[in-house]
């Protein structure tokens, strides 16, 4: 299984500040996902962000780590602050 299509190296990878996830564990989250459907990896954050909110719309329940794998790929695709804005707030 491949999990980094995305060049992640750098200061490209965005942690999240209140919790320990990181913009590398939400694209292997997405990656995982896909690899469970029989699908290639995904190939752009947004896509990576695409296979997450389609996970999160089908949890029954509030999926916390979800959330968090949101959060990041949200301040990276927009290049934002997660101290100032974030979905575990």
């Amino acid at each position: 299984m491949q999990t980094h299509t995305i060049d992640l190296s750098g200061s490209a990878n965005v942690r999240h500040p209140f919790a320990d996830y990181s913009l590398t564990d939400a694209v292997r989250l997405a990656n995982n996902n896909r690899n469970l459907n029989l699908l290639p990896p995904v190939q752009t954050l947004s896509e990576a962000r695409e296979v997450v909110q389609v996970m999160a719309n089908h949890a029954g329940f509030t999926w916390i780590t979800g959330m968090v794998a949101l959060d990041v790929l949200d301040a990276a695709i927009e290049n934002r602050d997660l101290r100032a804005s974030c979905r575990l707030i």
